[in-house]
């Protein structure tokens, strides 16, 4: 329907402009990297479950229900407690590349 792809296309353009692809600044708003290991992936600064107790799990139920978005922002702050969690990484890459964003995708199972 066009709703739907209204909604896409505003949701790529603010994925675009969260990645710097449609910005001039070094720094677009709404992202940050936790450390130079993980530099190439930029989090969500406004993630409400940055310390929800059993980030990871909820991530993978929501992953399970097919919800994309929330499941990144989960799995983004089960990384974000535990920055070695490969599983964590695993399953955020895949959910990213399910989101049509491979960049995140590709940084993310790189990691």
């Amino acid at each position: 329907s066009d709703t739907e792809f209204w909604d896409k296309m505003q949701a790529e353009w603010e994925e675009m402009a969260r990645r710097n692809w449609i910005s001039e600044n070094q720094e677009a708003p709404g992202q940050v990297t936790i450390s130079t290991i993980e530099k190439g992936y930029y989090f969500h600064t406004e993630n409400p479950f940055k310390d929800w107790p059993g980030a990871f799990e909820e991530g993978v139920k929501k992953m399970k229900e097919g919800d994309l978005p929330v499941t990144i922002l989960y799995l983004e702050a089960a990384i974000l407690q535990e920055p070695n969690d490969a599983e964590a990484w695993q399953f955020l890459g895949i959910t990213q590349a399910e989101n049509e964003n491979e960049q995140a995708a590709i940084v993310a199972l790189q990691r």
